[in-house]
């Protein structure tokens, strides 16, 4: 950590900035210039020019979201779920097995450190620091737009934080860009306290913000994605993993309480709970944020993970200009990075609500669509390329022999569908990947009421986002277990390909999912004359050590490299 600090908050005079001196360009060209690193922090804060630019940098640090960089042998977070199989060139990426606390971080689903393009937590948080602590310099910035930069500035150093949160419990707080003179040593804050100061970090930038920002300034931090950032935090800190009367290892970093509360207490809830309000109260004085609904659910929904400018994407990343297929990430995923299992795929329902099952005839004989009409819930169909559907100007034929079959389907009979779409539509619109959308306030809070016993006010909640979806809400009366996996498989239904499965089986130490995902599924589809058979397969992505799930995996190892230095840092139990 010593060594990661140092990095982390900047002893360099130097700033990785864009070239040139043309304006700086918000709205569909935001954070899309290319970078230079010959320009001192005296010239950087030289001109309102180039501090926009220097923050820009800033921005660019958030994670692509599709592909974990560099990581996880360079998979996406879902291959290491039960939603996804990474059969590319046959190998299996097993987490269990192949996580061991020599490895370094790299090898890990989350890094410290920068990946190849120099983005990420380590360059976000030092450039993040280093803006505000020289933005005040600029001669031509009103007070009111350098406090503004700043509060977006600290809302990137939350994220990152989150993210660390979410993968490793309580860190040490850096509160500033560290010089070479200041003592490096330094202790992990517990999980509550450093759950508290990511939250406080926030606050003190919602006071500042606006609540949202014109057109041509999508994609900037807002008082509405602080709060919704601070509503992730306090639910993950509310959650069993960190909120239980015992820890989920023993050890040093559990004794100092590094990794959990050390008790359960239902006021973890309600902090999430409130912050959740504090958001709905907010939107009703000033508007603005809303889902996508149009009454056409399955346009709706591409249009709410995809679309900029939606009022609905509250935090995103945008590391390209625009989206085509022959970006690297899409190539990948074409090879068998995304093959959706058929786990994932029989989580979704039928349109009227019931549960599918192959065992039941009716289901079996037309599982996806019955006189070409879709017989599942919507968003099956955006989330999965599923066979027969709409695709490439065509329709997708996933069964043995077929086109998709031969290129992708040969692996579970499925592949992504989000983001890459049909080959088709997504060309040349704009990028962004959504970090953190609307639904995801409102699943919080129910989940949050359902956890304090108030399961009846929760409802309404989860049914706007499965309204917008096309589906009848929950059957009322629900009990809180079974309403707790309402909320989980929800959160499947809308964020598969979204970075949400892995924190919610960490988080609720869902161990019995994490085991059933050494036997997953996919589905041979053959076709005979006008229709088609279906037959279960295992995927060729075996994840043999899952079946004795080690518990230690719900957290990731710091690197043993930063342990050894011998400054304060505490290893994670079980690692």
């Amino acid at each position: 950590m010593k060594q990661l600090i140092k990095y982390t908050l900047g002893i360099s005079l130097l700033l990785i900035l864009f070239s040139g001196c043309e304006d700086f360009k918000l709205g569909d060209d935001f954070l899309e210039k290319k970078t230079s690193t010959d320009v001192t922090l005296d010239q950087v804060y030289s001109s309102k020019v180039y501090a926009e630019e220097a923050l820009a940098q800033v921005y660019r640090s958030l994670p692509m979201g599709l592909i974990v960089n560099g990581r996880i042998s360079w998979r996406m977070l879902e291959s290491i779920t039960d939603l996804n199989c990474n059969a590319k060139a046959g190998a299996a990426w097993d987490y269990g097995g192949s996580a061991d606390a020599s490895l370094a971080a790299g090898s890990m689903p989350y890094s410290f450190y920068d990946d190849s393009n120099k983005r990420g937590a380590i360059s976000g948080i030092r450039n993040a620091y280093l803006f505000i602590e020289n933005v005040d310099k600029v001669p031509d910035m009103t007070q009111s737009e350098k406090d503004i930069r700043k509060a977006e500035a600290k809302v990137i150093i939350a994220y990152h934080c989150s993210d660390m949160y979410r993968y490793f419990g309580g860190m040490p707080w850096i509160s500033h860009s560290y010089k070479p003179a200041d003592n490096f040593d330094t202790e992990r804050l517990t999980a509550a306290a450093y759950a508290d100061s990511i939250a406080t970090l926030l606050d003190k930038a919602a006071a500042v913000l606006p609540w949202s920002v014109a057109p041509e300034d999508d994609g900037r931090m807002t008082r509405a994605a602080a709060i919704a950032l601070k509503i992730r935090v306090l639910l993950f800190s509310a959650s069993p993993l960190f909120n239980a009367d015992q820890p989920y290892l023993a050890g040093e970093a559990a004794d100092k309480k590094y990794v959990w509360h050390g008790k359960y207490d239902m006021a973890y809830w309600q902090k999430a709970l409130d912050a959740g309000l504090e958001f709905i109260n907010q939107q009703k004085q000033n508007g603005v944020y809303q889902l996508v609904n149009t009454g056409q659910p399955r346009a709706d929904f591409q249009a709410a993970y995809f679309n900029r400018g939606n009022n609905e994407i509250l935090i995103s990343s945008r590391w390209f200009t625009t989206w085509t297929t022959s970006m690297w990430e899409f190539a990948q995923m074409r090879y068998g990075m995304a093959s959706s299992t058929l786990n994932l795929v029989d989580m979704f329902p039928m349109a009227d609500g019931t549960e599918f099952s192959w065992d039941n005839p009716v289901h079996a004989a037309n599982p996806f669509f019955k006189n070409g009409i879709p017989v599942r819930d919507t968003r099956l169909y955006e989330t999965v390329i599923i066979n027969e559907d709409q695709y490439a100007g065509r329709k997708a034929e996933c069964y043995v022999g077929g086109r998709e079959y031969t290129s992708f389907a040969r692996f579970t009979g499925f592949l992504c569908r989000k983001f890459y779409q049909d080959q088709v539509t997504n060309n040349g619109k704009y990028y962004e990947f959504p970090l953190l959308r609307l639904p995801e306030v409102y699943l919080s809070i129910a989940e949050a009421l359902n956890e304090l016993d108030r399961g009846a006010e929760a409802y309404p909640y989860i049914n706007m986002v499965r309204t917008r979806a096309g589906m009848p809400g929950l059957k009322a009366g629900l009990d809180k277990e079974t309403f707790r996996n309402a909320i989980l498989r929800e959160n499947v239904l809308e964020y598969a390909y979204e970075q949400v499965r892995f924190f919610d089986l960490n988080r609720w130490k869902r161990s019995d999912i994490w085991k059933t995902t050494a036997h997953l599924t996919g589905l041979v589809i053959t076709k005979v004359g006008s229709s088609f058979t279906y037959a279960k397969i295992a995927t060729p992505d075996p994840r043999v050590s899952y079946e004795n799930f080690n518990p230690r995996l719900y957290l990731q190892p710091i690197p043993v490299a930063e342990i050894n230095k011998k400054y304060g840092l505490i290893q994670n139990p079980g690692w």
